[in-house]
């Protein structure tokens, strides 16, 4: 394993060296924007998120800023980005981010909406320097393809230290996020040109996860509700339907979800609107 180990760490550094991706954010220790752009990033490429990074953290450039804003003016900076309920729990977290800091949450950011282990992780790793390796899709899948593991999360708890002895966190983890979102791709990933391909076990099990088309779904509908009602006081659920060319039931699902996220506000005579703060 050592042997192993050491060759991984010493071709990825190398690797990493000459082929990193460059955004403003990565050699920030500042943990708002470190959430922000992991928040953001959640289910989308990172070029994208990147390009949101940018709006949101000129106009929010700390959580109080945001936290005074309404949730409208977020939600319509949020707007073609998609899951708007990633922008409420963003919202969420910047209120209670106004009355506690980073510091004060650490080490558990799970305290935030919709932080669960990887983004508690990656705060811990690229905010405070903690020795942590951050289980997102691309490095679970490097690692389990080359040390041939299937229970990835239980082999990096338990080799950790090894993986990281004279190895920054930071530098590891991002280092692992590019060669599997370059290389070490999920489908037809290119094993010729990987620096790790030596002594890789090759042991490729593609992720099988499908995520509903885009076009005509529900996720779709649901993005087009909070268009219309960003740009408009409120709109009633009769006049919704006619601008979606949808019937009122299916409608109604739609809308009872996106109240429960938090986005908007159902009357009683089903006038909608976003709710506020």
């Amino acid at each position: 394993m050592k042997n192993k180990s050491y060759l991984f760490k010493k071709n990825l550094r190398a690797w990493y060296k000459n082929n990193r991706r460059e955004f403003s954010w990565r050699e920030t220790k500042d943990p708002w924007k470190i959430y922000l752009i992991e928040i953001l990033s959640q289910q989308t490429q990172l070029q994208r998120a990147n390009k949101y990074y940018d709006k949101f953290i000129l106009e929010y450039p700390n959580p109080k800023k945001m936290a005074q804003d309404s949730k409208r003016r977020i939600l319509k900076l949020w707007s073609g980005l998609g899951y708007n309920n990633r922008a409420i729990r963003l919202h969420e977290s910047a209120k209670i981010l106004r009355e506690k800091s980073f510091n004060d949450l650490y080490p558990d950011f799970k305290q935030l909406p919709g932080v669960g282990d990887y983004t508690n992780s990656a705060l811990l790793s690229f905010a405070y320097g903690e020795k942590v390796i951050a289980t997102d899709v691309n490095i679970k899948r490097v690692i389990g393809r080359y040390f041939k593991k299937d229970s990835v999360d239980k082999f990096i708890k338990n080799n950790t230290k090894e993986l990281l002895y004279r190895f920054n966190s930071r530098d590891f983890n991002q280092a692992l996020m590019d060669l599997g979102s370059k290389i070490c791709t999920n489908r037809n990933p290119k094993c010729t040109i990987c620096p790790l391909e030596q002594e890789c076990m090759k042991y490729i099990n593609e992720e099988s996860k499908k995520q509903e088309p885009f076009k005509n779904s529900n996720r779709k509908k649901r993005g087009q509700i909070v268009n219309i009602l960003i740009n408009a006081e409120k709109v009633h659920s009769s006049e919704l339907a006619k601008k979606l060319n949808i019937e009122e039931n299916k409608l109604n699902k739609l809308l009872k979800d996106l109240e429960r996220d938090g986005v908007l506000y159902i009357s009683n005579n089903k006038y909608i609107e976003i709710k506020s703060n």
